[in-house]
């Protein structure tokens, strides 16, 4: 759902009252409608956020504990249900010069092997990845293992 607004300069051009056509694919559609209220609902739910952001923080702590331990020049990080990962070993990345050289080669390698193992995650190293209320404990369980493998193979002397 979405909605948006202007001042009335603006929106008098909007169809009818004016030529601006605008339209989107459930625009209005009923069905669509309900699954937003429905998805609200859920997400006004007690805790909900909580429960997702600590869901997250495990996967991801998993993972780094992994990292450290093999010493790969890897980290991952989140912030809430969203998560990113880098091929550095150093902090967060806030700019392009602290990417190492390397780290496109060491994505393509991790990527595969997720794969492989029927993970998928964005195709770029510079996408953040989403853990979802509806991503089970055992999703999560099968996803730190591939990922644990993947480093493995991606970091292989």
């Amino acid at each position: 759902m979405g909605a948006y607004a202007a001042k009335a300069l603006v929106m008098d051009n909007v169809s009818p009252d004016g030529p601006v056509y605008q339209a989107g694919t459930l625009s209005g559609n009923p069905v669509a409608m309900a699954a937003g209220i429905a998805q609200l609902e859920v997400c006004l739910e007690k805790g909900f956020y909580e429960s997702l952001s600590q869901k997250t923080d495990g996967f991801i702590q998993e993972i780094q504990d992994h990292s450290i331990e093999k010493g790969y020049p890897f980290s991952a990080f989140n912030i809430g249900s969203i998560f990113w990962m880098s091929f550095s070993g150093k902090g967060p990345i806030k700019r392009a010069d602290q990417i190492t050289a390397n780290s496109a080669d060491l994505f393509r390698v991790f990527f595969d092997a997720l794969l492989e193992r029927g993970v998928y995650i964005g195709p770029s190293g510079y996408e953040v990845g989403f853990v979802s209320a509806a991503h089970t404990k055992e999703d999560l369980s099968k996803a730190t293992k591939a990922i644990k493998d993947a480093l493995d193979i991606t970091f292989q002397p």
